[in-house]
């Protein structure tokens, strides 16, 4: 639940979503200062013209008549060349053009991912739930929605997902997990999980039956339950009393709506009697749409800037906060993990950078890219192609800084996993509400931590229950079957692994000790 390292939202799958939430696709009008001709996303911006292959630098030598030329050899002569099918030959040469791109944030998405509204926010057909996938490749969800499908039918934050509908998970992309577990409402899927919180069945198949989502925006319910089992909704302190001096919101994502939901939810709250400060929770925030992340942050800024916006070839555009904004008084601590990405970067480093707020938490995920989609239309297909969803530039904090792959550094840092949290609560809310009250912030162990906590372990994740250890390793879930003295006494080098001074070799997902 606590310590995934990738994240998408079971509502869209390719483009906006894939791998995480990105600042995305609309024309930003945020105020007068804010408004000029530009854009900042494309899908409401008139696609700038495409230069012919030909034209553009060293891509003369690409050649669409070689590729026509190779597949035609291989229906001829290619001894399997029944197994060959135009449409998975076509899909097969799409992501070999995207992978060498290496941008994770370039993607294909197919038409049907298209119909199904994966190019839309704020609600979707689905289970209603979070799915991410480590750097080992095990999808693994992350949050289910409260009430929603997912969470009725019994599936738990953390749950290792190793089936869809019988078929094994095994090296799939956290978008073809998404593409899979999606669907319309009223039709059903069956997943098989291992469930990693200790209890017990510890392998299940659960179906769940997909319903509309609306996606939650804004909410004065905390994340977690500050103290599983005992806080309920309530925020509370350490000593599990009602705070009423601090206002706490959560962003679970930058939607068209989330502005006015702020609104509703803290009121004039600067007017309002007895607050010492505002908690604004953006973990497990993947962003949303950029013109509500310029809202949004105004809201919170007198002046300043909020980001930069660098393309190649291109003056750097500045966007920059304008006088007035209803939250510029109140003192503001920003609570981030790392899955707080996108344009909860752009949120928390601006607030940062002018100095209205420190952050709590975690380094955050580091998604600093522009992300535009173009819709295909070369192809038979009337309805459609599908979607190029590609970079076009990227974000700059109002420091000037980078943000892509480096993430924004907490003032405070205050890990969370999930055997912090059965022992000691959500130790970064209240670390939060420590420091508006002025009080220390409580320290909290580090290191591997206790039951079902997922601890990273160099190029491998090793999964703890009450009853059994899991090593994750180049994607497979590999039961170990003897005792470990030390965790922490785990090494990973490739598919070597070496566990209390004992060397063992991980062949087809089996550790075989090393003579």
């Amino acid at each position: 639940m606590l310590s995934i390292v990738s994240l998408v939202l079971l509502s869209f799958g390719f483009g906006l979503l894939t791998r995480e939430l990105t600042i995305e696709k609309q024309t930003v009008t945020v105020q007068s200062a804010l408004s000029d001709s530009s854009t900042v996303e494309g899908t409401n911006k008139e696609p700038e013209p495409v230069e012919d292959a030909s034209s553009v630098g060293n891509l003369d030598s690409l050649s669409v008549d070689l590729l026509a030329e190779i597949i035609n050899i291989l229906s001829s002569d290619f001894v399997d060349a029944d197994f060959i099918d135009a449409e998975l030959l076509r899909d097969a040469a799409i992501e070999g053009i995207l992978a060498s791109l290496n941008d994770p944030h370039t993607d294909y998405v197919t038409q049907d991912e298209v119909e199904l509204g994966n190019l839309d926010i704020g609600f979707y057909e689905g289970i209603g739930a979070t799915v991410g996938g480590n750097d080992a490749g095990v999808i693994q969800i992350g949050v289910p929605f409260r009430d929603s499908p997912a969470e009725r039918a019994g599936v738990r934050a953390g749950d290792l997902i190793i089936e869809v509908d019988g078929v094994p998970t095994e090296g799939w992309s956290i978008a073809k997990a998404v593409s899979a577990i999606r669907g319309e409402s009223g039709t059903e899927v069956v997943l098989t999980v291992v469930h990693t919180d200790g209890t017990e069945p510890r392998t299940e198949k659960i179906v769940v039956i997909r319903g509309g989502i609306q996606v939650p925006s804004v909410s004065r319910v905390p994340l977690y339950e500050v103290f599983r089992d005992s806080s309920g909704v309530n925020l509370v302190d350490r000593d599990q009393n009602i705070v009423s001096d601090i206002a706490y919101i959560h962003i679970q994502q930058f939607t068209p709506t989330t502005l006015n939901e702020i609104f509703e939810v803290l009121g004039d709250l600067e007017v309002q009697n007895g607050y010492v400060g505002l908690i604004v929770d953006v973990r497990l925030n993947p962003g949303g749409y950029v013109t509500s992340t310029l809202e949004v942050t105004d809201q919170f800024l007198d002046s300043g800037t909020i980001l930069i916006e660098r393309r190649k070839g291109q003056r750097d555009q500045i966007y920059s906060a304008t006088q007035g904004g209803e939250y510029t008084g109140i003192p503001i601590v920003i609570l981030q993990d790392n899955l707080s990405a996108s344009g909860a970067e752009v949120f928390s480093s601006a607030l940062v950078d002018n100095g209205r707020a420190i952050i709590i938490g975690e380094r955050s995920y580091g998604k600093g890219t522009i992300n535009q989609t173009r819709k295909l239309t070369a192809c038979e297909n009337p309805q459609g192609c599908g979607a190029l969803y590609l970079s076009v530039g990227r974000w700059l904090r109002a420091s000037s800084e980078e943000i892509e792959g480096v993430g924004v550094d907490p003032d405070i840092e205050v890990p969370l996993t999930l055997g912090i949290y059965e022992k000691y609560g959500d130790v970064q809310l209240l670390a939060a509400i420590d420091f508006l009250r002025g009080m220390p912030i409580v320290a909290t162990p580090l290191g591997p931590t206790t039951i079902g906590s997922i601890v990273a372990l160099n190029e491998a994740d090793l999964v703890l229950t009450e009853t059994q250890i899991f090593l994750v390793l180049n994607g497979k879930i590999i039961e170990i079957p003897f005792e470990i003295i030390d965790v922490e006494s785990i090494v990973i080098d490739g598919n070597l692994v070496e566990i209390d001074g004992n060397y063992y070799e991980s062949r087809e997902g089996i550790l075989v000790p090393i003579n």
